[in-house]
């Protein structure tokens, strides 16, 4: 499988996430699955992921293993190692309070960062991990991370829009905005939904995006 191939809430302690966020992690990881002849392993890991997302303990633990034997086979994928990553921090949010805890999501975010900083330029990485940092505690320092992944991943897309296909640009605009207005740039904010409502294909998000700027 190649990078480009796309493989595939955080709640309780560790994660309390809300629907529209795990809704766009899930558009995220849909965005490659258009491509023609789309393996039956890639789809089988998005629909594990999916239901991971939305509280399915066992999919988690059954995306974690489907992606670390794809690991195995690709060590260079990086796409897989950061949905892998991303896997081992719904482990974190599954698991009872302890040190195995804390242990599953720093695995989570060093796999996280391993593939972004063997793969800087790829915006679909940096955006898996960008949206999970995004939903992690403020404490844990995630807000600030996917703060910094999101103007990265601008920076990226407004010399190579196509970096990104329409409809994920939509969602880095609008997950950039909303950090940037929990940092406290409202200025900021609403230039990046403004940018993402340039191209308004996703009729969701382009709701979302409006949204957001009313309520700026």
């Amino acid at each position: 499988m190649s990078k480009r191939d796309c493989l595939p809430d955080r709640s309780h302690l560790l994660f309390e996430m809300t629907r529209w966020r795990a809704a766009t992690i899930v558009c995220c990881i849909l965005f490659g699955l258009a491509a023609a002849e789309a393996r039956d392993e890639q789809i089988e890991i998005t629909k594990l992921y999916q239901r991971g997302l939305v509280g399915d303990k066992q999919a988690v633990t059954d995306c974690i293993t489907m992606l670390e034997a794809l690991l195995k086979n690709e060590p260079n994928n990086q796409l897989a190692r950061v949905y892998l990553g991303s896997g081992y921090t719904l482990r974190s949010r599954d698991l009872n309070l302890g040190p195995q805890k804390l242990l599953a999501l720093k695995k989570g975010v060093a796999l996280m960062d391993e593939a972004v900083a063997a793969t800087p330029d790829d915006a679909h990485v940096r955006l898996v991990r960008a949206l999970t940092n995004q939903s992690l505690p403020f404490f844990l320092g995630g807000r600030a991370a996917a703060r910094q992944d999101f103007e990265e991943l601008v920076a990226i897309v407004s010399k190579n829009p196509e970096k990104l296909a329409p409809s994920d640009r939509q969602l880095l605009f609008l997950n950039a905005g909303i950090v940037a207005k929990q940092g406290g740039d409202k200025v900021r904010a609403s230039d990046l939904w403004k940018r993402g409502l340039r191209t308004p294909v996703d009729p969701k998000l382009t709701q979302a995006l409006n949204a957001a700027l009313v309520g700026n």
